[in-house]
């Protein structure tokens, strides 16, 4: 077997059918396998007549010429991965099995091989005889490091009922039951069951490692788009180069889908259907889609879903939480109230900071906006100091905690160094957190005290789910979406602004937990 040379790139082989109109199959195999800087080669099982309306033919490669393609490359190229897509039948599927035995005689000699088991296409149209799932499930899923079914093709598979996986506890119910099949791991995907409705609709992906038989749940936004011809095809080859690259399966999936994602909202139109994702987004000048009506935040979304754990964790912090059902201590209260208002003070230079570094007189208008908001913002804090008697001169003595300089320090210098974009990126989690959390908890049924005699802070929470601050809101993400809209920025650049949000969000969490734990200096004083 030919060994790779350390200059070369990693060497990936995909054994798929091929589609004519390119959007999905080896075409879309080896568009991604560029996309990652890796050497594509490919294994033909097919060949179909197809376009973005639909396959219009399928004509099989005889099993002898699969087994001499397959045979060609790995002897004299070698491979690091495979991965598999359309197998046509059960006896290319057999001819596949005795090459790949005879090319590599122990299963620790063999690369990682991800199965895609493509049976029915986008359009509807069947790609795989139903005589030859038994040979697909019972001889060909132990060669597999990891399957890529999709919802129909899991029920298919696990012989379910059509239809009949409906939740998050179905779809790991069913990994389970192709888990036991010989593959280790088992990627069931969601993209054919969104959950949830509007704005939070939401695809849920399950990993189950039948080995350790744990799972691992995975959660993105539901982008509306037509374009998803070959999103199955280039996921899978997007995990073999990922594991081709050293990556764990872990690792691959979560980089593969990621990919996908941005593929799909990157898509362009093309053909009259459903037409392809955009494989070379990560070499273009656009990493994002325009804003549109079906989906118009596509970066501040794209912000908030970096590290969706940790986002999580700040708008649905205890500290807010505590104020809106009435139970927070008020020496945590009266902390936050203070050292908030001096954060408040430099967050509003911040924001003025924006309006000049734009000669945009809307943009620098809008910021203006912010501004305002951010004064009002401030005399609330000082009315909720005075009726707990502290004055506006004791709170502007008040001397600013650890937490509270290094937010500040933190955006400041980020808003100072940068450009615009750093700017509007490092002032969103603050705006958009408080407004998150506080339309949130106005429009809770439960857990909240909206009895200000019974509970005196939720004026405060009012104030943060109302028109006024939502307005706010509203505004700093419009600026966001803009500035990138019309400078559309590299995934260098995407990957810059996200990591400055997400520390901007660790130090908003910094800034709750330590209201918290002033209960215990600030009680005893």
């Amino acid at each position: 077997m030919a060994s790779r040379d350390p200059g070369t790139p990693p060497r990936l082989l995909t054994i798929a059918g091929s589609d004519s109109g390119g959007g999905a199959g080896i075409q879309a195999d080896l568009k991604t396998f560029s996309a990652f800087e890796t050497y594509g080669m490919s294994v033909i099982t097919a060949i179909t007549a197809q376009n973005t309306l639909g396959v219009k033919g399928v004509e099989g490669i005889t099993p002898a010429m699969v087994s001499q393609q397959l045979e060609a490359v790995v002897s004299d190229i070698g491979v690091d991965a495979i991965k598999t897509g359309m197998l046509y039948s059960s006896a290319t599927i057999a001819a596949i099995i005795s090459s790949l035995s005879s090319l590599y005689p122990t299963a620790s000699s063999r690369p990682p091989i991800v199965v895609d088991p493509v049976c029915v296409s986008t359009s509807g149209h069947s790609l795989f005889p139903i005589e030859a799932l038994d040979s697909l499930r019972n001889d060909f899923f132990p060669y597999a490091t990891v399957i890529t079914p999709n919802v129909p093709e899991g029920e298919l598979l696990a012989g379910l009922e059509a239809g009949s996986i409906k939740t998050v506890e179905d779809m790991l119910g069913c990994a389970k039951l192709l888990g036991k099949m010989g593959a280790r791991w088992v990627y069931l995907k969601g993209g054919h069951l969104p959950l949830g409705e509007g704005a939070g609709k939401h695809v849920v992906d399950v990993l189950w490692d039948s080995v350790e038989e744990k799972e691992i749940v995975s959660e993105r936004p539901f982008l509306e788009q037509k374009n998803t011809h070959g999103t199955g095809c280039t996921l899978s080859s997007a995990i073999a180069a990922e594991l081709a690259n050293g990556k764990s399966v872990p690792e691959a999936v979560r980089s593969g889908a990621d990919y996908v994602a941005r593929a799909i909202a990157t898509a362009y139109p093309l053909g009259s259907g459903s037409g392809p994702v955009h494989h070379f987004h990560l070499m273009g000048p656009r990493s994002l889609p325009l804003p549109t009506k079906l989906h118009p935040t596509p970066f501040t979304d794209y912000l908030r879903n970096y590290d969706r754990p940790l986002w999580e964790s700040y708008v649905n912090h205890p500290f807010p939480n505590g104020l809106a059902s009435g139970k927070m201590p008020l020496p945590s209260f009266l902390h936050f109230i203070e050292q908030d208002y001096h954060f408040l003070k430099q967050y509003g230079r911040t924001n003025a900071l924006a309006a000049y570094k734009t000669e945009n007189m809307e943009e620098m208008a809008a910021s203006i906006v912010i501004v305002d908001a951010v004064v009002k913002e401030t005399e609330m804090h000082v009315a909720y100091c005075e009726k707990y008697g502290i004055s506006r001169a004791q709170l502007m003595a008040v001397e600013e905690s650890v937490a509270n300089l290094a937010y500040n320090r933190y955006v400041l210098d980020i808003s100072q160094k940068g450009d615009l974009l750093d700017n509007r990126v490092v002032t969103a989690p603050c705006l958009l957190g408080y407004g998150e959390a506080g339309l949130r908890l106005v429009n809770a049924s439960e857990g909240v005290d909206r009895n200000e005699e019974t509970n005196p802070y939720w004026g405060w929470i009012k104030e943060y789910g109302g028109d006024w601050y939502q307005g706010a809101v509203k505004t700093g993400i419009d600026l966001l979406e803009k500035t990138v809209a019309e400078s559309p920025i590299s995934p260098a650049r995407l990957e810059e602004c996200c990591k400055i949000f997400q520390q901007a969000t660790k130090l908003e969490v910094n800034f709750w937990d330590a209201a918290i734990e002033a209960e215990q200096t600030r009680g005893k004083q």
